[in-house]
Order: structure tokens, then sequence, then C-alpha cells
């Protein structure tokens, strides 16, 4: 079974996660894949957008695979770990074709932040956005750089500090959702919308977000020193290790 499996629709590349665990947990396999993706997008002249989702009635990404980030011990491995991470959301930022996430379920961490890598997200009334990592023994720089961005300061505190899902309504009115739709209509939006932007003409469209984008990926490049030193300093403290031993049964 594919941990990604692609399908197209009139020019529309839908990359579907497609991990054991139906909450799509963020693995090595599943990174490198969806890297792969975006260059297939990127590269292909026939694909005009890309959708990513977490498939019907699945989660788009409950964070890292806790079955390989609870097992990081050192310092280069958890260096790697974050640098891959970044390399991750640089690789769909710097896709120039219009790109769409179907946030459907659980959107935590790492999937909250890679949904807020594409240029349009669409949720259902029951989407949980959540960065709840501080609450769990985590570091977040590099989530908090992110929703700073999107939100501004005292926003993207309240979503860190208070490690709750954000209302819906709330991501609605802010634009970490740009719609919301019933569930069950989540991939069919999403495609209408990558659609309505494929359709935009190509030049103008990617020299625009390349140029928008450019300065986002600098930041996130700009920070990961201070990420990989608030990680190495928590995984050294073990602070998570209590949660990482309750997700994985141990």
């Amino acid at each position: 079974m594919a941990i990604l499996e692609t399908d197209s629709s009139g020019g529309i590349l839908i990359a579907r996660f497609n991990h054991p665990n139906a909450h799509n947990p963020m693995s090595r396999e599943l990174e490198n894949a969806i890297r792969f993706v975006c260059h297939q997008t990127e590269e292909n002249p026939t694909v005009r957008a890309l959708v990513l989702t977490g498939g019907n009635g699945r989660s788009f990404c409950a964070g890292g695979d806790f079955s390989e980030v609870g097992n990081m011990s050192g310092r280069a491995a958890v260096e790697d770990f974050i640098g891959r991470t970044i390399d991750l959301y640089s690789a769909i930022l710097k896709v120039t074709k219009p790109t769409v996430a179907a946030v459907g379920g659980y959107a935590v961490g790492l999937g909250f932040q890679l949904a807020l890598c594409c240029d349009w997200r669409i949720g259902s009334p029951e989407t949980k956005l959540l960065m709840w990592e501080l609450k769990y023994g985590l570091a977040c720089p590099v989530g908090g750089y992110m929703l700073e961005n999107f939100v501004g300061r005292a926003a993207m505190l309240d979503i860190i500090y208070g490690c709750e899902a954000v209302p819906v309504s709330w991501a609605t009115n802010h634009k970490l959702l740009n719609e919301v739709v019933d569930s069950s209509d989540l991939l069919r939006a999403a495609i209408a919308r990558a659609q309505l932007l494929g359709a935009f003409p190509e030049t103008t469209f990617r020299q625009t977000k390349a140029s928008i984008n450019q300065r986002f990926i600098a930041g996130l490049h700009k920070i990961a020193h201070e990420a990989k030193e608030a990680h190495v300093a928590g995984f050294a403290s073990r602070a998570a290790e209590d949660h990482f031993k309750n997700v994985l049964g141990e």
C-alpha cells in the first residue's frame, strides 16, 4: 500500500496521504513522497495545480509520527529532523503552481504548519487546528514564526500558549481556513478551488507566488538554528517522554 496515492482530474494532481494510521502522522516515508509530488507538480506541464488531502474520513495530518520522533536521541538526529521538516515546508512553498489543502479531521503541529504552506485551505466544521506542542514538552518556534506571519503576535501567542483547537469560525475569519464546507464535500471543494486558481494566467501567477513565498521561505531558514537548539534542549530534558509513551501505548 503506497504511503501517498495520486490521481488527476482536469489538470489537477490530487495527492492523498495514506499512512496506515488514519490520522496520517508524518513519517519519513510520507515526507519524502510529498516532496516528490511537489516536484512532479512543478515540473509537469500538464499539471495546473496540486491538492493535498488526508483522504475521506481521515485526518489531514496529526503531527510527527511518534514511532519515529519518539525514538530520536542525540543532537544530530534532532537537528536532522528539524532540517528535513523545514525542507519539506520549503518544497511545498516552492511549488509555483496553486496548492490547495483539504484539511479534514486533525491538523496538529507539523500537520497544521504543513497546511499553512499551501495557498488555500479548505476545512469542515469538524476540522481541528492545533499547536499544542508546549503542553506536551515539545518546542514550537517554527509554528510560532508561521502563525505570527499569518495572524500576528497576540493571536499566535494565544494559539501556542492556549494549546486548544482554534475555533473554526475564528480560523475562517482570520484566513487560517479560506473556506469551510461539509466534510463530505472537502475534496470536491478543494478540486474546484484548484481548478479556479489553475485557470489563472500561468506566468503571472507563478512569478507572483515565487516572489511572495521567497520571503517566507527565507524566514523559515533564518529561524532553523533557533528551532534546532530549542528542540535539542527539549529532547535532552526528556520533557515529552511521558507524552510519547502515552501515544505509543508503552
